[in-house]
Formats: C-alpha cells, sequence, structure tokens
C-alpha cells in the first residue's frame, strides 16, 4: 500500500491546487470521478501500484475531514477552499491543441466537426494528451484553433493546461484518414437478421406421418374388474 500521507498530499494538490495537470475537470459542485481521480493516480510516479480501494479507504477512514466522498455515485471533492478559478472565456488559445477522440467517434467527427452535448476537453501538453486519450482508450486529434476561429468556434481555458469548445469545425481537425480501412475496423457491425424458416407447401399427395395408436372412448372410462367387484359387493351389502 502507497505511503497514506503522501497519498493524501497527491490528492489534497490535484483537488484543491491543479486538477487541470492530471486532466480533471471538477462539476459545478467541485466533485470528480473517483474512476478518473484513480486513474490519474496511477499515471504519476511513485504512485502507479495505488488501487482503487486503497482510494476508498483514505476517503472513507484516514482523511474523511478533508475529503467529502459519495460511494453511490463514484464522486469525490475536497472540504477545503480551491485555490483555482473555473473555466474562462479565452481569445488567444495555444495555436495547436489536442483532442481525445474515440475512434467510433471520429468517423462522424471527421466530416461534421465537434458537435455533442459534452464540451471537447483539450490540451497544448501533448504528454498530457496522451494520458488523457489512454484513459479512454482514444485517438489523438489536433485541434488548429486558428481556423476553428475563423469558423465561429470559441474555446474556454480552465486553469493552465486544459481548453474547452463546444463546437469545433471539421475543417479544424486533423486525425487518421478515414477510409475503408478504418471503417471496417471501427464502424458498428450491421446486426444480422435472423434467417426465416423455409415455408414447405402442402400437397395433397403428400403422405402424412404415422400418429402413434390412441384409442376413441368417446368420454367413456374403461371398466376395471375388480373395481365393478366392490361396488357390486357394496351395493349386497346394503
Amino acid at each position: 500500500m502507497a505511503d497514506t500521507k503522501r497519498l493524501i498530499k497527491l490528492v489534497h494538490y490535484m483537488l484543491v491546487y491543479r486538477p487541470d495537470e492530471f486532466g480533471l475537470i471538477p462539476d459545478n459542485e467541485g466533485f470528480v470521478k473517483i474512476k478518473d481521480l484513480h486513474l490519474a493516480i496511477t499515471e504519476t510516479d511513485g504512485f502507479r501500484g495505488v488501487r482503487r480501494k486503497e482510494l476508498e479507504s483514505l476517503f472513507e477512514v484516514f482523511a474523511r475531514e478533508r475529503f467529502e466522498y459519495r460511494r453511490d455515485l463514484g464522486l469525490v471533492r475536497t472540504k477545503d477552499q480551491v485555490q483555482f478559478t473555473g473555466v474562462e472565456y479565452t481569445e488567444n488559445p495555444p495555436a495547436r491543441l489536442y483532442l481525445p477522440v474515440k475512434p467510433r467517434a471520429w468517423l462522424h467527427i471527421s466530416e461534421k466537426g465537434w458537435q455533442r452535448p459534452d464540451q471537447a476537453i483539450m490540451t497544448p501538453d501533448k504528454d498530457l494528451a496522451k494520458k488523457l486519450a489512454r484513459r479512454k482508450g482514444a485517438l489523438l486529434i489536433e485541434v488548429d484553433t486558428t481556423i476553428a476561429r475563423e469558423e465561429g468556434g470559441i474555446f474556454f481555458r480552465f486553469i493552465e493546461k486544459l481548453y474547452l469548445s463546444p463546437w469545433l469545425p471539421a475543417k479544424a481537425l486533423r486525425g487518421p484518414k478515414v477510409d475503408e480501412k478504418f471503417r471496417a475496423r471501427y464502424a458498428p457491425k450491421p446486426k444480422a437478421e435472423p434467417e426465416p424458416e423455409p415455408i414447405i407447401p402442402f400437397r395433397p399427395d403428400t403422405q402424412l406421418p404415422e400418429l402413434p395408436y390412441r384409442k376413441i372412448t368417446r368420454g367413456k372410462k374403461k371398466k376395471i374388474p375388480w373395481k365393478t367387484g366392490r361396488k357390486e359387493k357394496k351395493k349386497g351389502d346394503w
């Protein structure tokens, strides 16, 4: 298990001072997903072997007074005052940013641009961008912010290393060529339709299968000799 004091110090730094250095953006209430926090910790030298259970124990046992952990939602936040401002509009983003995009999403984004409900999260730090892409199993797409702004794109900055945008034009994005080979690998496979059962036409000359013999009684029960004798005996006794 990692040294508890060192781990608390790292998480405190991540959530209070510089979440952007680790690719984290707290929500409006200051929470981050523990899944994302854990992945960021295991990418940090000296903490690569930290397990999820260790992190949960940290929040529930060793540092309850410093962090608020909602296990049912998988969210955590610091109880200390954060030392950074929120997302701010910027007119001068870096000329080149890197955007992680999953391969299947790139099929659409490469043609239509980024126009998803969630904002695109980018960084000028290529090493950080590679970590973010690795976490998501994503491709690394280069964003030309000059072209994006000329087409009407706007950018927001979070602290120093993260940038966000609600829309990015396709012509400002540079990534793998979407050819037949790319589509064959990443495009969703069509669902196979079940084959209908063959219809066998009825022919009068077709011989019907033989059915097992069954005696037709028309509702009459078969008389059992010993039962009949018992009934007659009872009648005689009366």
